[in-house]
C-alpha cells in the first residue's frame, strides 16, 4: 500500500497531499510547480495526539525502517520474484512494538522537517538490515527448499524509508503518542535512551528544484510521479541527479498507424559491458539464451542492448516484458526527438534498470541448471543508455507493440503505479 503525505508547498506553504512516490508537486493554490530531490532515506513522522500537558520539546520520536519493493533471487535452477512491504523499529527500544502495522498505510504522515521540534532516538540498525529482513520475508513464500545455492538477488525499485513513532514520558510512563496508550514503564534503559535523544538533523527536510528548463527556461511538466520531466518547447527531457537537472538521451518511434487510441511506453535501452562472457552482439546473446532463432549474419552484426521498462509493473511482468522486447529488437527501427502525446512517466531509474541485466539474463537464458551457478563471476554494467518510447495501441484489455506485437495487460500498469 501506498503512503499518504501531507506536505507543505515549498513555495507558499500551503498543505498539499502526496503519495510516496510522488516527486513533482504542483501546489493547486499558487499553481507553483516544484520536483523533491532525492536524497537517500525519505524520513516521516506519524501525527501525535499527546496531551497539551505534554510540552512539544518533550516529544520523542522512535525510528522504524520500512522497505518496500520487488526481491528478485536466482536460486537453485529458477528465478523468483517477491513484492514486499515491511516496517521494524530501527532503534533497538524496549517496550516498543517491533513494526508499526499498518497505521503508515492508514494515516496520514508528515515529512520531517525543520520546524518539527522534539528529540529523535538514534537509528542503531543498518538499512543493509532491513534488506535482510525483507529478504528473509520473501523467502517465507520460496517454492526452493533453504539447501539450494543461492546465485544472485536483486532488489528493484524499493523504496526505502524511516517513520517516526512518537513517545512522551508521563509519571514515570512511556506513551504511545498516536494512540496516547502506555507501553511500559520507563525503566533504567529507557532513562539511558531518553538522555541520548538529539534534536532532528536539518538535512533530513526534503529539498526541492524550481522545475525550470535548465535549456530555455520554460517550465517542465510530468505526471507527479515521474522521475524524468519533458520540457515542451525545446523538446528535451531531464531527471534530476545530485540536486540539479542533467539532460536524458532519448526518442521516441511515432506510430504510423491512423487514428486508434495509443499510449507511449518509456524503455531503457542499455548497451552493456560485460566481463565474464561474450555478449558483444545480438547472434552472441542468441547463443548463449539458446533462443529457438536460426542465428544469421544480421544477427551477428547487430550490437546487442536489454529493452528494459522504464516503468514500475508486477516483478513477473516485468521479467516478461523486458524478456520480450529484448529478443524481438531487430524489429525496432530508429526513432526522433519529436514529443507526442500520450507518453507514459518513467518511474524506473536508469540505476535499477542496470541493476536488474543480471537478473533479466538468468530468466532469458533456457538452461539455467548451467548457466545460474556462473552469475558470482559476472559483471554487468552499462556502457551507454538511452531512454526510448514505443507506441503501443489499445487492443481489449492489452496494449500491443505494433513494431513487435508484444504486448502488456492495461491493468498491469494500473497496478504498477502502486509499487
Amino acid at each position: 500500500m501506498d503512503l499518504s503525505i501531507e506536505q507543505s508547498c515549498p513555495s507558499c506553504g500551503a498543505p498539499i497531499e502526496l503519495h510516496e512516490a510522488d516527486r513533482l508537486i504542483t501546489c493547486p493554490f499558487c499553481d507553483v510547480g516544484n520536483y523533491l530531490v532525492s536524497s537517500g532515506v525519505s524520513r516521516y513522522v506519524l501525527p501525535d495526539k499527546a496531551p497539551e500537558s505534554v510540552a512539544r520539546e518533550d516529544i520523542i520520536y522512535a525510528p522504524y525502517l520500512r522497505f518496500k519493493g520487488a526481491i528478485f533471487s536466482c536460486q537453485g535452477k529458477t528465478v523468483e520474484d517477491r513484492v514486499v512491504d515491511t516496517t521494524h523499529q530501527g532503534g533497538g527500544i524496549p517496550c516498543l512494538p517491533v513494526s508499526l502495522g499498518l497505521r503508515p498505510q492508514a494515516m496520514k504522515i508528515l515529512p520531517v522537517a525543520g520546524a518539527l521540534t522534539g528529540r529523535f532516538f538514534q537509528q542503531t540498525e543498518k538499512t543493509v538490515t532491513l534488506f535482510t529482513r525483507a529478504t528473509s520475508q520473501a523467502s517465507l513464500f520460496s517454492a526452493n527448499e533453504s539447501t539450494e545455492p543461492l546465485y544472485h538477488r536483486a532488489f528493484i525499485g524499493e523504496t526505502i524509508s524511516c517513520i517516526y513513532l512518537p513517545l512522551y514520558l508521563q509519571e514515570g510512563t512511556l506513551y504511545d503518542a498516536v494512540l496516547n496508550r502506555p507501553l511500559g514503564k520507563r525503566g533504567e534503559a529507557i532513562a539511558d535512551l531518553m538522555l541520548q535523544a538529539m534534536p532532528g538533523d536539518p538535512a533530513w527536510a526534503p529539498r526541492f528544484l524550481a522545475t525550470i528548463c535548465p535549456h530555455c527556461a520554460e517550465t517542465l511538466s510530468g505526471e507527479p510521479d515521474s522521475l524524468v520531466l519533458s520540457c515542451p518547447n525545446c523538446e528535451s527531457l531531464w531527471a534530476e541527479n545530485e540536486g540539479a537537472f542533467q539532460p536524458v538521451s532519448w526518442q521516441i518511434l511515432t506510430t504510423k498507424r491512423a487514428g486508434g487510441d495509443h499510449l507511449y511506453l518509456p524503455f531503457w535501452k542499455i548497451r552493456p559491458a560485460v566481463a565474464g562472457l561474450s555478449l558483444a552482439s545480438f547472434g552472441d546473446f542468441l547463443r548463449l539464451t539458446n533462443q529457438p532463432m536460426v542465428v544469421t549474419r544480421k544477427h551477428d552484426a547487430l550490437d546487442f542492448c536489454f529493452w528494459v521498462p522504464a516503468f514500475k509493473i508486477r516483478p513477473n511482468s516485468f521479467l516478461q516484458l523486458a524478456k520480450s522486447m529484448t529478443i524481438s529488437q531487430m524489429r525496432i527501427t530508429t526513432g526522433s526527438t519529436d514529443m507526442a502525446d500520450m507518453m507514459y512517466p518513467v518511474t524506473l531509474p536508469s540505476s535499477e534498470a542496470v541493476q536488474s541485466l543480471k537478473t533479466l539474463l538468468a530468466d532469458m537464458v533456457m538452461d539455467k541448471r548451467h548457466f545460474l551457478p556462473r552469475l558470482p563471476s559476472l559483471t554487468l554494467q552499462s556502457r551507454q543508455t538511452d531512454l526510448v518510447y514505443l507506441p503501443f495501441t489499445y487492443s481489449g484489455h492489452d496494449l500491443v507493440q505494433e513494431h513487435t506485437t508484444v504486448s502488456v495487460a492495461s491493468s498491469v500498469l494500473q497496478f504498477g503505479r502502486k509499487l
